[in-house]
């Protein structure tokens, strides 16, 4: 085995730091189409999400005036019905008091002495009856009649009592 050594050195710029070579790529056309047609979709999707963001914003806007609106029309009706109230509560009132003072025992009486010509009652008209036999409640009896008989009985009745409604 032959030892070789000789003038042989290491070379040691091997190993120094070199600056790195700048390698120029060719764009694929492929893929450069491919990502603009990319970049188109994706802006005309922005666009039409866009719109419809603004479409609702408007839509939510036009709502809430509507409600506002609504709202305010039914203030004014209640407040227009309140104000009704009111009137009839005191109409009602107003009402009340007259009937009452129609009616109130004093104006019939006066009434009754005035225009019927009717007195008071004295103790010497009083009456008193006295029944041997006690309470009893005597039953009429029914007669047969038949449907045609009933249904003018009915009538005559409600014709007088209509008659009477009326005096």
């Amino acid at each position: 085995m032959a030892i070789n050594r000789g003038t042989e050195a290491y070379d040691l710029s091997l190993f120094e730091e070199r600056p790195a070579k700048i390698v120029k790529l060719h764009t694929n056309k492929k893929l450069q189409k491919e990502k603009q047609r990319r970049n188109a979709i994706q802006s005309l999707l922005n666009t039409v999400a866009t719109l419809c963001v603004a479409a609702l914003v408007v839509t939510v806007i036009g709502m809430m005036i509507m409600s506002k609106v609504r709202l305010t029309e039914m203030d004014d009706k209640i407040n227009t019905m309140e104000k009704r109230l009111t009137e009839l509560q005191s109409e009602k009132i107003r009402l009340t008091d007259q009937l009452a003072s129609k009616t109130s025992t004093k104006s019939v009486e006066e009434y009754a002495y005035n225009v019927l010509g009717m007195q008071k009652i004295e103790s010497s008209q009083i009456e008193y009856i006295e029944s041997e036999n006690g309470d009893k409640a005597v039953v009429s009896k029914k007669t047969d009649s038949n449907v045609f008989e009933t249904t003018l009985a009915s009538i005559g009745n409600f014709f007088t009592q209509l008659a009477y409604l009326f005096e």
